[in-house]
C-alpha cells in the first residue's frame, strides 16, 4: 500500500486523471520487476485544508488499516519525511526512514527520530527485511 499527500491537486498543479496516470505508470513499472502494489491512497488537500487525511495526521493509516483489514502494529512503513514517520507512528505502524527524496534533509532532524530505523533506500530496508 502507499499512502502519499498530494497537495498538488488542491494547488491545480495536476488533476486526479493526471495522478491517476502517475500511479499507472508507477504500477507498469514494478510489475515489470514482479512488484504489485495493492492499493494506492493519497490526501489530495493542501496543508490549508486541515483535513484528517494529510500526513502527519493519521487518516490515510487508518483507512488503509480499515479497508485491508489490517493492524498497523505489524506494518513497516517506509518514509522520506518526518510527516511520513509521524503520521505512521501515531497510527501504530513502524516507521522506517530511508535516505532518499527528502531522506537526508529529514536525517538531520535526530531529536525527533533517533528511535527510528534508518536505511539507504528502499531496497537495502527490503533486503534487511528479508534477511531477518
Amino acid at each position: 500500500m502507499v499512502a502519499t499527500n498530494q497537495s498538488g491537486i488542491a494547488r491545480e498543479l495536476f488533476t486526479v486523471e493526471t495522478l491517476n496516470t502517475m500511479h499507472d505508470k508507477l504500477r507498469r513499472l514494478l510489475s515489470a520487476f514482479g512488484g504489485h502494489i495493492d492499493g494506492i491512497f493519497y490526501c489530495p488537500h493542501s496543508a490549508d485544508d486541515n483535513c484528517e487525511c494529510r500526513k502527519p495526521k493519521t487518516g490515510l493509516f487508518l483507512d488503509i488499516s480499515e479497508r485491508s483489514k489490517c493492524d498497523l502494529n505489524d506494518v513497516y512503513a517506509v518514509g522520506d519525511s518526518l510527516r511520513d514517520l509521524q503520521a505512521a507512528e501515531a497510527a501504530g505502524a513502524k516507521p522506517i526512514l530511508v535516505k532518499t527524496g527528502k531522506g537526508l534533509r529529514t536525517l538531520e532532524q535526530k531529536e525527533n527520530i533517533k528511535h527510528i530505523p534508518v536505511f539507504d533506500n528502499l531496497s537495502h530496508f527490503v533486503d534487511d527485511l528479508l534477511a531477518n
